[in-house]
């Protein structure tokens, strides 16, 4: 387990091993997503709509939820 310790700037050092490990080069971006009890920091997508894609499995039309919406609301 590596271990960082944050500056009074906010700052994280990933350790070299684990930078390494996952191609972690100056300037690239990476997420930060929370869940429970923990943070997740991953390189993100270069193309974020891309990544997206997809996500939503079945049926789904934007176009019949709205008339739907549409009609709810007179």
């Amino acid at each position: 387990m590596a271990v960082a310790r944050m500056t009074q700037k906010g700052q994280i050092l990933i350790p070299k091993m684990i930078r390494n490990k996952y191609g972690i080069k100056p300037g690239l971006k990476l997420q930060i997503i929370e869940e429970k009890d923990a943070l997740i920091i991953k390189p993100a997508p270069e193309n974020p709509t891309e990544a997206a894609c997809g996500f939503l499995r079945g049926n789904y039309s934007l176009t019949d939820d709205l008339i739907e919406e549409h009609k709810k609301g007179k």
